[in-house]
């Protein structure tokens, strides 16, 4: 089961739901849930720095031809694309799910350079070398993928993260996703 393999640690870091908190969560307090849509849209938005962040950690230790390390040009011509599309959605999701101390009306596109410097760094500091080859895989059976679907099944494997969760065990994503109505 997926759950139970070590690299799901990395993938989480590569849906990025679970660092888009961390940096910030200093400043933030968790506030309302995200719909489906909403996660999806940020993990769209932060697909093509968590990938490039992916390549980066993993580049010495992957084949020169391995899917991962030539994903530079689907990066810039699909993801960066999808990510700028599902910004103004994700943007304000991730402002309306964290209270920041921002002067009301602050446009999300301010704090996009933050929070995409903070995923690149949390990506390439979580991936552990012998997680390199799973997530190489992982990504080559996602690359054919639309950038939304590749959006829709992280935010599932976050959903499966949180049910696997035990009693008392500490939240690992930095905002809940609501099944119902946004709340």
């Amino acid at each position: 089961m997926i759950r139970s393999l070590p690299v799901l640690h990395s993938l989480s870091a590569l849906a990025l739901m679970g660092t888009l908190a961390s940096q910030t969560a200093h400043a933030a307090q968790a506030g309302k849930c995200l719909t489906p849509a909403e996660a999806e849209s940020v993990a769209v938005s932060a697909l093509p720095d968590a990938l490039s962040s992916a390549q980066k950690a993993c580049a010495p230790h992957l084949p020169a031809r391995s899917a991962l390390r030539t994903a530079s040009t689907r990066i810039t011509q699909v993801y960066r694309p999808a990510a700028d599309r599902a910004w103004p959605q994700a943007g304000r999701a991730f402002l309306s799910a964290f209270e920041l101390p921002l002067p009301e009306g602050t446009s999300p596109d301010v704090v996009r350079p933050l929070l995409l410097a903070t995923i690149s760094a949390l990506v390439e500091q979580e991936i552990k070398p012998e997680d390199c080859g799973t997530i190489d895989e992982f990504y080559s059976a996602l690359e054919p993928l639309p950038p939304e679907n590749v959006g829709k099944l992280l935010v599932a494997f976050l959903k499966l993260g949180e049910n696997d969760k035990k009693p008392g065990q500490a939240k690992s994503n930095p905002f809940t996703i609501c099944e119902g109505p946004k709340q």
